[in-house]
């Protein structure tokens, strides 16, 4: 299957700068008198009449950009929030309905929902790209709602991998990937501190989420609190997606102007266009972009710190239930995790801006992997917990929050959606291998009761990531305070 190409790129790379022939579409059509339509999902009227070829003035950072911004912020809150608070439902799994089974198997269903929704990301980037961002948010927002309302009446394992794990990880990657790239649609200055409000709302979302969880589930029991979720996802998610609006055309928006464009051309026109259809169109799975060395490492970096990324939201409960701390306060302290990333996200996308964003996920990655060697290896009293759950999470939040920024960068905003979702599918399959090797070295080298093993296996591979990072930064520029 093939779709027009929309891509617009601020810093072409030698893949990207191939000449459009829509322009010479644009100009025939112009010439003519004709306009171009404008439907969901893409320019405004006052936008089309500026820019007849789709091309986004991006030094241009429209005020309706923020409440774009505010909308991607409350869907991120909901579903990595909902994600990272799976330690609350895996301390319940563990200590009651499913006691006769293992520990690494239990953290599978944790660890699949992030994995599949990062996964679908090879083919859900093109599918908002091609279908609309609001398209593909909403359909994201159904199918997660109903998958909440399977898993309140799943009573088997494997019900939980069906439906929080897979369904889930489903919906959550269309609305995901869409709300994390759409502020660099409306922001290049400050497109840091713009996705990082949007990623800080995961954060935000965990920090509230967590401990109104285990409210829940102590009040009403399981059935209930998954199904209240539920609610909570249909009522949050569709005012916010209802919101979305894209300064680029969608793939399937651009292929029905180009041919009503070209119905209307001379025949040269029409010559030239056929000539250079092959330069125009691209495979809806258009993997050109790894050919780049600069991708690569991106991508690798991801990958590695996805080994290692969920292992203190998955296991820090039953950590601190070890070292004495009671079930209420082991939920919280993921709780606060999660609120350091919110802040994070926030504070190195607005450094994002200022030193560069592969600069800020250097320092995010590098200080990740001293927090496990430095913090949580020696966190055995309440307070040296807290500490290392707020400082862990203000450092690795970013990690995965500044892709977009990092690939609008290399690759520009025309296939970012598609670009991230590349990336993504690695950090999908580092989580889906990184947390149960973790549980593996709990149960067998920890024998479940020393942390150590795991510790040290997360720290390392975080280690790393930072050093594919740090090559990432070298070969785009060598000087050490260099702003990239």
């Amino acid at each position: 299957m093939e779709t027009v190409s929309s891509s617009v790129h601020t810093r072409p790379t030698p893949d990207h700068t191939r000449p459009d022939i829509s322009v010479l579409v644009d100009k025939e059509v112009g010439e003519k008198g004709g306009s171009r339509s404008v439907s969901e999902g893409s320019l405004t009227p006052s936008d089309t009449e500026k820019n007849p070829c789709g091309v986004v003035d991006e030094s241009i950072e429209p005020p309706y950009g923020w409440v774009v911004v505010g909308a991607a912020f409350f869907v991120q809150a909901l579903i990595v929030g909902t994600i990272n608070s799976f330690g609350a439902y895996q301390d319940l799994y563990v200590k009651d309905m499913y006691k006769t089974v293992s520990t690494s198997q239990i953290s599978l269903v944790g660890c699949l929902t992030p994995a599949i929704m990062n996964l679908s990301g090879l083919f859900t980037g093109s599918f908002a790209d091609y279908f609309g961002y609001r398209t593909s948010a909403l359909l994201g927002s159904l199918i997660m709602t109903v998958a909440l309302l399977m898993t309140s009446v799943s009573s088997q394992l494997w019900h939980l991998y069906l439906t929080q794990g897979a369904l889930y990880g489903i919906g959550g990657s269309l609305a995901f990937l869409t709300s994390i790239t759409i502020p660099s649609q409306w922001f290049k200055r400050r497109r840091g501190l713009a996705t990082g409000i949007a990623a800080s709302g995961g954060g935000a979302g965990g920090l509230v989420l967590s401990p109104v969880i285990v409210a829940l589930l102590a009040k009403v029991g399981y059935r209930w609190t998954v199904s209240i979720m539920s609610l909570i996802h249909l009522v949050v998610l569709l005012p916010a997606v209802a919101l979305f609006r894209c300064r680029i055309e969608s793939g399937r928006d651009r292929q029905k102007r180009m041919q009503r464009e070209k119905a209307s051309m001379t025949p040269e026109a029409r010559e030239a266009l056929e000539a250079k259809e092959p330069l125009r169109r691209v495979r809806i799975l258009d993997f050109s972009v790894v050919k780049e060395i600069k991708f690569l490492l991106l991508f690798f970096s991801i990958f590695a710190i996805a080994l290692s990324y969920t292992v203190p939201l998955f296991y820090f409960p039953t950590y601190a239930r070890l070292n004495g701390v009671n079930a209420s306060m082991s939920s919280l302290l993921v709780g606060i995790i999660n609120g350091g990333m919110g802040v994070g996200r926030l504070v190195l996308g607005l450094a994002g801006d200022h030193i560069g964003d592969v600069n800020s996920l250097v320092l995010s990655m590098v200080f990740s992997s001293v927090c496990i060697f430095f913090l949580w290896i020696f966190a055995k009293s309440l307070a040296m917990m807290v500490v290392f759950c707020f400082i862990y999470g203000f450092w690795a939040g970013s990690c995965i929050t500044l892709v977009p920024n990092v690939a609008a960068h290399l690759c520009g905003i025309g296939r970012l959606a598609s670009v991230c979702g590349i990336v993504f599918a690695g950090f999908a399959v580092g989580i889906l291998v990184g947390s149960p090797a973790a549980g593996y070295f709990l149960d067998t080298l920890g024998h479940s009761t020393n942390f150590l093993p795991l510790q040290l296996w997360t720290g390392c591979v975080m280690a790393v990531s930072s050093i594919i990072a740090i090559a990432l930064k070298v070969t785009m520029d060598r000087r050490l305070f260099a702003k990239v």
